[in-house]
């Protein structure tokens, strides 16, 4: 019974920690500057922050939550004074859903390109 248990436990932290390296990648949004990048390990989401190679520009993100599917993230742009909400949701390995709140709202989607 202890074996079945701690091979559960390993089977089930292998599949969520696999989980996690779907978010990583660089991924562009249609109409943007910016392209999203995406760090992850083998257990988590480690970073994530925002680059123009147009501007030369970074603007970090902080995550707030993470689960398999889900990455929710604060964005805040000193160049603008811009705060929102990301909500990240996996749509399937080259597509990423996103839904931005606050000062600005609106849903695009990123197709990872790296």
């Amino acid at each position: 019974m202890k074996n079945l248990f701690i091979t559960t436990l390993l089977l089930l932290t292998t599949f969520i920690s696999k989980a996690q390296e779907q978010f990583e990648g660089v991924w562009a949004k249609e109409g943007s500057v910016y392209e999203t990048i995406i760090m992850a390990s083998e257990y988590a989401v480690m970073d994530v922050f925002n680059y123009s190679f147009e501007s030369d520009k970074v603007i970090k993100e902080t995550i707030l939550f993470q689960s398999k599917t889900t990455l929710v993230t604060k964005l805040y742009n000193p160049s603008n004074g811009y705060s929102v909400k990301m909500e990240y949701t996996i749509k399937d390995e080259e597509t990423l859903h996103c839904n931005i709140t606050g000062h600005l709202n609106k849903k695009i989607t990123l197709t990872k390109i790296n």
